[in-house]
């Protein structure tokens, strides 16, 4: 049996239910949290336990995950003082890890390209690789991605777990269902 990375007996607020699962070695666990006004709130609990940041008592965590951040940027520092993407993987990653060359493998993506300007979907490679430079462990989301490339992200992180490392996905979108090791349903509470 894989190495216990989390053990969820269940999260309960006074709003919704997570149901109880298991993160092992080499799986991916997919949380659909539904679409709505609710999603950032609930993934931000649900980040801040996933990562060890607060204890839930129905929650051990053997080893904390690594929330995927993807980058932002204040509008003034975009205008006069722009990050690149070699400045920011200076800050955010492992320099040392073959990660960092596959986002050098975009084309259109050099260490001095600035990066607002890249395309969404560029900003989150940007931001997986930077993570993945660092641990296999991670959560993460695909929100603000298209279906392509949201299923682009999903099959880098499902084929980087499989090789070493866990993943959470939380999810507003049923799409991946099929292609997970454990599909967990939110369940909400009547108020």
């Amino acid at each position: 049996m894989e190495e216990l990375i989390i053990e969820n007996k269940g999260i309960r607020t006074k709003e919704y239910f997570i149901p109880p699962f298991e993160l092992r070695e080499g799986e991916l666990v997919i949380l659909y949290l539904y679409g709505g006004a609710h999603f950032e709130i609930i993934k931000t609990e649900l980040v801040r336990v996933f990562t060890g940041k607060i204890k839930n008592e129905n929650v051990n965590v053997a080893k904390s995950l690594t929330y995927v951040d993807y980058f932002r940027e204040s509008k003034f520092r975009s205008l006069f003082f722009p990050v690149r993407v070699g400045e920011y993987l200076k800050k955010k990653a492992n320099l040392e890890s073959k990660f960092i060359q596959k986002i050098y493998e975009i084309p259109w993506i050099k260490k001095k390209t600035k990066i607002n300007e890249l395309h969404w979907n560029s900003k989150r490679l940007l931001s997986l690789y930077a993570t993945f430079s660092k641990t296999k462990y991670i959560i993460f989301e695909l929100a603000g991605l298209g279906p392509v490339d949201a299923k682009e992200n999903y099959d880098i992180v499902r084929n980087e777990i499989r090789k070493g490392g866990s993943a959470i996905l939380l999810d507003w979108a049923p799409d991946m269902k099929d292609d997970c090791d454990k599909f967990i349903t939110l369940e909400w509470l009547s108020v």
